[in-house]
């Protein structure tokens, strides 16, 4: 099946992913500088306890960011060796043409609109809300309150642990 694409619009949507994969890499060193940052003030002697939460809320934050931008530079990856291969542009669901309209709008996108509603809608739309409610069950249980067994207290126990031996 051949992609419905004009060579000039072929350029347009390899120009906008070379573009995203650099605003990517260029959102990771910022994140990288930012977390220098917060390094030197956890080092200092005397910092509240508040400052420790703050700072270990920051990192956490930073995770997910970085968790969310290796996906999204890994998707644009996939989007320009789908240029290569010659499959970009149509959808791995139905095999159909993607719109060029679709592309621009994101440019390493793998599913035609109908497709992605579709997966949209067949997904389990308590998924979610079920794997929050188990995380704040965790965190609000008087049980593990003073314990420290629950997901956060072992997460902040593994980075302590790091700070701790990274100080030797």
């Amino acid at each position: 099946m051949t992609v419905s694409l004009t060579k000039e619009q072929k350029a347009d949507l390899y120009e906008r992913l070379i573009q995203l994969k650099e605003d990517v890499k260029g959102s990771k060193k910022k994140e990288e500088s930012m977390l220098a940052e917060s390094n030197e003030i956890s080092n200092g002697v005397g910092n509240h306890i508040a400052d420790h939460g703050s700072i270990y809320l920051d990192r956490m934050t930073e995770q997910t960011l970085d968790q969310v931008d290796d996906q999204l530079e890994g998707e644009i990856d996939a989007a320009l060796k789908r240029m290569e291969d010659g499959t970009y542009g149509i959808c791995e669901k139905t095999g159909k043409d993607i719109p060029y309209e679709r592309l621009k709008a994101v440019p390493y996108t793998r599913y035609s609109i109908d497709a992605k509603k579709n997966e949209e809608t067949n997904q389990d739309p308590n998924e979610f809300d079920r794997s929050f409610s188990e995380q704040m069950r965790d965190l609000t249980n008087r049980e593990t309150m003073d314990q420290m067994h629950s997901d956060t207290y072992e997460r902040l126990e593994e980075e302590q642990d790091v700070d701790v031996d990274e100080e030797k």
